[in-house]
C-alpha cells in the first residue's frame, strides 16, 4: 500500500484517539515512514559555541519551530526531540498550537492585546491601565511558567486563596509601595492601604479578568474551551452607597452656602466653595455620576445658550452625559439651572468676560482646565456638617448625591422604568439598591385601617 494510503487509513482508524498512547503510536508510524522515505520529521542541531542540542521542525500554518532540548547528550536529545515532535503533532491535530505556551507568555500577550483594543477604542481607555498591573502583580507571580493548558480548577481555587492573603501574610506583606500606570504615567504610592483581604467586589472584578484571559487563550488556540478553569466569582450582596435624608441634605446645603459666603476666607478658597455648592446642587438635580459630571462640557447643556436671554421660568435644558463608556441625553430638574448660571458667570469673570466655548468644561480650575476631583473640599464640608458617614457607618462621597436624587424621585412617585432610562441604569439595579425606598412611597397603602 502506498505511503499516503497507509497514513490516511491509520489516521482514519484513530480519528478520535482515546489515549495518548494510541496517538503516540500513530506519530511513531508517521516518523518511521518518513525516515524510510528518506525524510526526517525533525532535526537536532547545536548552535556554534554551545554543547546544548536544539530541535527544529515545521508545522503547517505555524512555520518552523525551534526549541532547546536542554541537554548535551545526543541520545537524550534524540529522545526529547521525538517526544516534542509527537506532542506538537498531537496538539495540532486537536486544534491547538503545536507548542505549549506558559501562562507568563500568554498573560503578557493578553496585556498587549488589551492595550491595542484600548488604543483603537474597542474597549474603555482605562482597561489597559487597570489590567496590566493586575496581571503583573498577581496572576503572573502565581501561575508563572506553568503551561497554560495544564492549569486546572484546583489551581484556580488555590490562586484565589493565595490572592486573599497576598497583602496580609503572603508575598506583599513586606512591600512598602505600589507602582502602576495611570493616564500613561507611572505612579508610585504607599501600599499601607492594601494591608487587608480584598473586598468581595474586588475579588469578583479580578476573577472576571482572569477568566477573560483564559477565554482569550482559547480563542488563540493555546487551550481548548474544556480546559478553561472554573474561576470562582464571589457573589457580592447588594450594598447601596450611603445617601442622605431630606433633612440631612438641607443641612448640608445650608452649611455649604454659609461657607461659600464667608468673607473671612481668601478668593481661592471662596471660589472652591462656590464650585462645591454648585456641584452638590447640580448632582442632586440630575443624578449624574461623578465621572459624568467631570466630563461635562458647556456644549453638553443642550439649549442652554439659547435660553440665557430668557426668564428663568421660560428656560429649559437637556443634558448629554458621557461616562462609563456610554452616553445618553436626559432631563434634569429645573432647579439646577441657577447653579449652571453661577458657573457660567464665574467662567466669564475668569476669562475677561468671554463666554465659555462648547468644548470647555463646566467644572473648571481657574486656568480653565478640567477639575479632576472635588473630594478634598467635599470631605471638609462633610466633616464640618458631621455627615461624613450614614447611620451604618458607611462613608459618603460624591456618588451619594446620585443616590439621593434617585431616592427622592422614587419617593415622589416617578415610574421606575422612566427613572432608569433617565439615569442610565436598569430597573433591576434600581430595585436591588433602592427597593426600600419603593416600599416607603406606599407607606399609607401598607397601613390600612383593618385592625380593631
Amino acid at each position: 500500500m502506498p505511503e499516503g494510503a497507509v497514513l490516511a487509513h491509520f489516521k482514519h482508524s484513530q480519528r478520535s484517539p482515546q489515549t495518548d498512547l494510541r496517538y503516540d503510536i500513530w506519530g511513531m508510524l508517521r516518523m518511521e515512514m518518513s525516515r524510510v522515505a528518506g525524510k526526517e520529521p525533525y532535526a537536532i542541531f547545536q548552535r556554534p559555541g554551545s554543547a546544548v542540542w536544539w530541535v527544529r521542525f515545521s508545522i503547517r500554518g505555524e512555520g518552523q519551530i525551534r526549541k532547546s532540548l536542554g541537554t548535551s547528550d545526543e541520545a537524550e536529545a534524540q529522545r526529547k526531540a521525538a517526544k516534542l515532535w509527537h506532542e506538537a503533532q498531537y496538539r495540532k491535530e486537536n486544534g491547538l498550537r503545536a507548542v505549549q505556551r506558559t501562562f507568563r507568555v500568554v498573560a503578557e500577550e493578553f496585556c498587549d492585546h488589551m492595550d491595542r483594543l484600548a488604543e483603537r477604542g474597542e474597549v474603555r481607555h482605562d482597561r489597559g491601565d487597570r489590567i496590566r498591573p493586575l496581571v503583573e502583580r498577581y496572576f503572573i507571580p502565581f501561575f508563572d511558567r506553568k503551561p497554560i493548558d495544564a492549569i486546572t480548577d484546583a489551581d484556580a481555587i488555590r490562586y484565589m486563596e493565595w490572592r486573599k492573603t497576598f497583602w496580609t501574610t503572603g508575598p506583599g506583606k513586606d512591600q512598602t509601595h505600589l507602582e502602576y500606570i495611570r493616564a500613561g504615567k507611572r505612579v508610585r504610592r504607599p501600599a499601607t492601604e492594601m494591608r487587608c483581604v480584598p473586598s468581595l467586589s474586588s475579588q469578583r472584578g479580578e476573577a472576571v479578568v482572569l477568566r477573560q484571559l483564559f477565554r482569550q487563550a482559547a480563542k488563540w488556540g493555546y487551550i481548548n474551551q474544556s480546559q478553561i478553569p472554573d474561576v470562582d466569582t464571589p457573589r457580592v450582596p447588594p450594598s447601596p452607597r450611603p445617601s442622605y435624608s431630606s433633612g440631612e441634605m438641607t443641612k448640608l446645603l445650608r452649611l455649604a452656602q454659609k461657607r461659600m459666603d464667608d468673607r473671612k476666607v481668601n478668593d481661592e478658597v471662596r471660589r472652591d466653595r462656590t464650585i462645591l455648592y454648585a456641584y452638590i446642587t447640580i448632582a442632586c438635580c440630575t443624578g449624574m455620576r461623578p465621572t459624568e459630571l467631570r466630563n461635562l462640557n458647556w456644549g453638553d447643556l443642550l439649549d442652554y445658550r439659547e435660553g440665557l436671554s430668557k426668564r428663568l421660568g421660560d428656560r429649559d435644558i437637556r443634558i448629554r452625559a458621557r461616562g462609563k463608556g456610554k452616553s445618553r441625553e436626559f432631563i434634569p430638574l429645573e432647579y439646577g439651572l441657577t447653579e449652571f448660571d453661577r458657573l457660567w458667570r464665574m467662567s466669564k469673570a475668569n476669562h475677561e468676560d468671554k463666554e465659555p466655548q462648547d468644548s470647555d468644561p463646566v467644572f473648571a480650575a481657574p486656568d480653565g482646565k478640567r477639575l479632576t476631583s472635588i473630594n478634598k473640599s467635599l470631605n471638609a464640608l462633610l466633616e464640618a456638617a458631621n455627615l461624613k458617614t450614614d447611620h451604618r457607618g458607611k462613608k459618603r462621597d460624591a456618588y451619594s448625591f446620585r443616590h439621593f436624587y434617585i431616592s427622592q424621585q422614587l419617593r415622589a412617585g416617578v415610574d421606575v422604568f422612566v427613572l432608569a432610562r433617565n439615569t442610565g441604569t436598569s430597573p433591576d439595579m434600581i430595585d436591588k439598591f433602592y427597593g426600600q425606598v419603593s416600599v416607603e412611597q406606599f407607606r399609607d397603602a401598607l397601613r390600612p385601617d383593618w385592625i380593631a
